[in-house]
């Protein structure tokens, strides 16, 4: 665990790294280029310029810190960061929702979370359980997410509540169903309320933490643990459940290349339900 000093210390940082990357994210888009492919990333996705631009930016901002870390980031995949061995393993995405971005959709931002390196011989053992730190800003809405292990999490610095709606009929929730096999789906799509696919899961997670939503479902499989490192430890210091689909807990290790499903809910009526339908 983090101690007051460290997190405060970490806590000043990813608000530098924040502020860099939506200025950089601001001034690009008078780029003309601005929404060209430039490479694959190391996560084997398209980089846009823009991913590029908002990565450089939070990189430049962790080199000026003089900190030894490890960075696991979307484009440019894992990194050291320092000349001693690390202390810190930080996991960023400076961009999630891309395409929101680009198209001006007000649903886009920053994912951050930083995990203490207690015995540098079991790097390669963290998961996202050792998360300390989770941080999440979405840039059009200026709305900030942070979450310190064991000490709450909070919305523009305040505390937060869930939604006590515990009927699925009654609830809306974020789900990541394109593409999901109907059977899987076609159960919940009858009996829930409301249903809403915004474009960035870190920001929509946050949304079950603050009482947008009442649970965010997506059950492919297929989700980065850079979208929702800090987002799971946010909605869980809120006191919301974070499983995968078949309502395990999730214990992805802090590699590039993991990938999970992913049911949060604001409690475990609604999250047993929902489990029981996708399964």
């Amino acid at each position: 665990m983090m101690n007051q000093k460290e997190t405060d210390y970490w806590l000043n940082i990813l608000y530098k790294i924040c502020d860099k990357t939506q200025e950089a994210v601001k001034n690009a888009r008078d780029d003309p280029h601005i929404n060209e492919i430039i490479k694959i990333g190391a996560d084997g996705t398209p980089t846009h310029k823009i991913d590029d631009i908002a990565e450089k930016a939070a990189i430049s901002v962790l080199e000026s810190s003089n900190e030894s870390l490890i960075l696991i980031s979307e484009e440019i995949g894992e990194i050291k960061i320092g000349n001693d061995d690390p202390k810190i393993v930080i996991i960023l995405d400076p961009l999630d929702g891309t395409t929101n971005a680009l198209k001006k959709i007000p649903c886009y931002g920053i994912s951050i979370a930083v995990a203490k390196i207690e015995d540098k011989y079991n790097v390669e053992d963290l998961t996202l359980n050792d998360i300390n730190i989770g941080f999440v800003k979405n840039f059009p809405t200026g709305d900030i997410y942070h979450a310190i292990k064991g000490n709450g999490s909070f919305k523009n610095g305040k505390s937060m509540n869930l939604s006590k709606i515990k009927k699925l009929e009654e609830a809306t929730v974020g789900a990541y169903i394109y593409r999901a096999k109907l059977e899987q789906i076609d159960e919940l799509c009858k009996i829930v309320r409301r249903m809403r696919i915004l474009g960035s899961i870190a920001v929509e997670l946050c949304y079950v933490a603050d009482g947008t939503y009442d649970s965010f479902i997506d059950g492919r499989n297929i989700v980065r643990i850079l979208d929702i490192a800090a987002a799971q430890l946010i909605i869980t210091e809120t006191g919301g459940i974070v499983t995968d689909k078949s309502s395990c807990k999730l214990k992805s290790n802090l590699k590039l290349s993991e990938k999970t499903s992913i049911v949060a809910s604001a409690n475990e009526h609604v999250h047993d339900e929902i489990v029981k339908l996708i399964n």
